[in-house]
């Protein structure tokens, strides 16, 4: 166990020496003063980094029998492969230095924005670390355009174009915001303007040379979306048996609607679905609901007892910062990072502008005690701060480079019709609300799958979006722009909860009937995928991934 040990701690250290932005989104601050270089030659020294890692505990994620639980080193190195293979998959399979323009722009918002809302370091400290990293924007930038290739996909210019519209805001306003806040005006004002005009070009070359260049395919292709089923969920169907799945989730849970619906007294789904909609709070209500609703999820855990929660882990919902507003459009969860001695999660809502009614209807009364189990209570802010203080080192870091999505959106989906059995959203209404967001959830099934191996087109996507889960058309289109650059997550939150479900009903078969020891023992292993948790309880063969 120790060598696993040593080996999962050196290779931590190279990955973060390697990437500083990394090492800030775990909550180290490393190189909290630079950006990590893509030049061909670190590109290709990171890959090689995470083969050799590969190498020296693939053995021991395969050693022992399969169909026995794993020992202390086996279960380890098995938590830790994923990490490094999703490394080698985001530059060898998904190449996204040469495909895809917005991952540039995606490590300048991860480099500055723990820098803007966290208290990482000292103020001091902090803005000399925002000057730096502000003043290694433009080379960054300048090895993007190096990199990429022609011929790329249209929607990922078209969003790397709109993504620079709000780094644009981000480093300019949101930057001179941040230095006046902590009483030093006008100190990054030179580093800021730098920031802002690379971006700026950044943007007219993307539109002058490279969007006209574009190609409509946006598919990963069968052989990623294969791959990520087997090494990162750990799942053993094909993308055709999981777009049936979706399709058939999709018929099974608009016929419990169309019941529920009836009961209600309404004269279908969609007319019920509209009515409760029209029922959101006033402009200056918004987030003090938010919160309200975030609170009463937490009295209730608590209450009954649901899941064992970190000692001084902390939540704050609050209004999404001005200069954020477009990147965040509706609501999202910004977790702290597993080596951050404050376990402070933010929970942040974008209001709309004032007098947009339509994007008032957007949050829904009806929805929110649903979304503050979701993000909140006992969802993503439970189990990313359980899994930060894991009981082992590849445990606390094992959803590093984004991954660990089938047990991090499993379990916030889980929990919603878990909460719903235990009482919390009994009201129809949101039970409504619940059952639309699973059609929704069902629908990403389908695309996800569908989408990666060609047979589905973005504006089919985008149509079905619309159809099943009666979502507007403006917002279905940035829905379907989220999910082709991201393969394999967007099936994440229903086939997680299915896996989830799967794993509690044999938990209570052959160990306790106990919610809270069920939640318990699955939280105390991190951001993984729920087979190699059930290999690792003793509950389920070891995965095919980590076959000799």
């Amino acid at each position: 166990m120790a060598s696993v040990q040593r080996i999962i701690a050196r290779l931590a250290d190279e990955l973060v020496a390697a990437d500083p932005v990394l090492a800030t989104s775990l909550g180290r601050t490393d190189g909290l003063d630079s950006l990590p270089s893509f030049s061909r030659d670190a590109v290709a020294a990171r890959v090689a980094l995470a083969r050799r890692g590969i190498d020296e505990l693939a053995p021991a994620a395969a050693a022992g029998p399969a169909d026995r639980p794993p020992a202390a080193a086996t279960a380890e190195a098995a938590v830790f492969l994923p990490v490094l293979w999703r490394l080698v998959r985001r530059y060898e399979s998904l190449r996204v230095h040469q495909m895809a323009p917005g991952s540039y722009l995606d490590v300048a918002f991860e480099a500055l924005m723990p820098l803007l809302l966290r208290d990482l370091a000292p103020e001091d400290e902090r803005v000399r670390a925002l000057e730096s990293r502000l003043r290694a924007l433009p080379g960054m930038l300048e090895e993007a355009r190096a990199n990429l290739e022609p011929g790329l996909p249209r929607v990922f210019v078209e969003n790397a174009v709109e993504l620079c519209e709000g780094l644009i805001r981000l480093t300019g306003k949101g930057v001179r915001d941040f230095a006046a806040g902590v009483r030093r005006p006008g100190s990054l004002d030179v580093a800021s303007a730098a920031a802002v005009g690379a971006l700026a070009s950044y943007r007219e070359f993307l539109r002058d040379k490279m969007l006209p260049v574009t190609i409509d395919r946006c598919a990963s292709g069968r052989a990623v979306i294969t791959d990520i089923l087997r090494r990162e969920h750990m799942l053993d169907e094909t993308p055709e048996q999981i777009a049936a799945l979706g399709r058939s989730i999709i018929a099974e849970t608009q016929a419990e609607m169309r019941a529920l619906a009836a009961d209600m007294g309404a004269g279908d789904a969609g007319a019920a679905v509209a009515a409760v909609r029209a029922a959101h709070p006033a402009f200056d209500d918004l987030v003090p609901e938010y919160r309200r609703a975030v609170s009463a999820a937490r009295d209730f855990v608590v209450t009954h007892d649901l899941v064992t929660l970190v000692e001084g882990a902390e939540l704050e919902v609050t209004a999404t910062p001005e200069y954020l507003r477009n990147v965040l459009p509706f609501a999202a969860y910004d977790p702290p990072g597993p080596f951050a001695a404050r376990q402070l999660g933010y929970y942040y809502v974008t209001p709309p502008p004032p007098g947009d009614a339509a994007g008032l209807a957007a949050h829904p009364m009806a929805s929110m005690p649903t979304t503050g189990v979701h993000e909140a209570f006992p969802g993503h802010h439970v189990q990313l701060t359980r899994a930060n203080r894991a009981p082992s080192l590849a445990r606390r870091l094992a959803g590093a480079y984004e991954g660990g999505d089938l047990l991090a959106e499993g379990w916030a989906f889980y929990c919603e019709e878990m909460m719903e059995r235990q009482g919390f959203l009994a009201a129809p209404e949101v039970r409504l609300m619940r059952l639309n967001d699973q059609v929704w959830r069902a629908c990403r099934v389908v695309i996800d799958a569908e989408v990666a191996v060609g047979r589905m087109p973005f504006t089919e996507a985008v149509d079905l979006l619309v159809r099943e889960a009666r979502m507007d058309p403006r917002l279905a289109d940035l829905e379907v722009r989220r999910y082709v650059e991201n393969p394999g997550t967007p099936m994440s939150y229903l086939l997680g909860k299915r896996e989830v479900i799967a794993l509690a009903r044999e938990f209570a078969r052959t160990r306790s009937a106990s919610l809270k020891v069920f939640h318990d023992a699955l939280l105390d292993w991190g951001s993984v995928s729920p087979r190699l948790i059930a290999w690792g309880l003793g509950l389920g063969p070891r995965p095919a991934a980590f076959a000799a």
